[in-house]
């Protein structure tokens, strides 16, 4: 038959210290606690009310603080052609980098390549000193800065972008 100390840890028949709590005396084997039961007679406690957020959705506080979109590019060529990206209010950068507001996936594209800002109802577009410059519609010649209108087409790297503004 096993033997067990007080505390109902398990020795060997030929051992009269508990290794584990270091106490003399032994039991049989340990017994199961008993089963608490809870009187049936209690009344049934009514359900909570509906909770007052229910059906809401949590929004991440980074989408909520982005300030509001203003227009949009639309890639024409390159990798990426017939994606759409954001234009939001104050200063947006295009370029390679995952940091970057606008990515565009081409190795002609510098990390930091343009940058296009919306202040005061208009949209200025300014090449940040990139390798291989940024063109606007048709032109050969790279600008340092321009303002954008409507429909117009802008180069970097090997992609042109439509631009489309509210």
């Amino acid at each position: 038959m096993a033997k067990f100390c007080a505390n109902g840890h398990q020795m060997e028949d030929s051992w009269s210290v508990c290794p584990y709590c270091q106490r003399t005396g032994f039991q049989g084997p340990p017994q199961p606690p008993p089963v608490k039961t809870r009187l049936e007679a209690e009344a049934p406690k009514e359900a909570p009310p509906a909770a007052p957020f229910a059906g809401r959705k949590t929004v991440l506080l980074t989408d909520k603080r982005k300030p509001p979109v203003v227009g949009w590019f639309v890639a024409l060529t390159g990798e990426q052609k017939g994606e759409d990206f954001r234009i939001r209010d104050g200063q947006n950068v295009i370029g390679s980098a995952p940091e970057a507001d606008i990515v565009l996936r081409d190795t002609a594209i510098s990390g930091k390549h343009a940058s296009l800002r919306y202040k005061d109802q208009k949209f200025f577009l300014t090449d940040l000193d990139s390798s291989n410059g940024t063109y606007l519609n048709d032109s050969s010649t790279p600008i340092a800065r321009e303002e954008l209108k409507d429909n117009d087409i802008v180069r970097i790297g090997e992609v042109s972008l439509k631009f489309k503004c509210f």
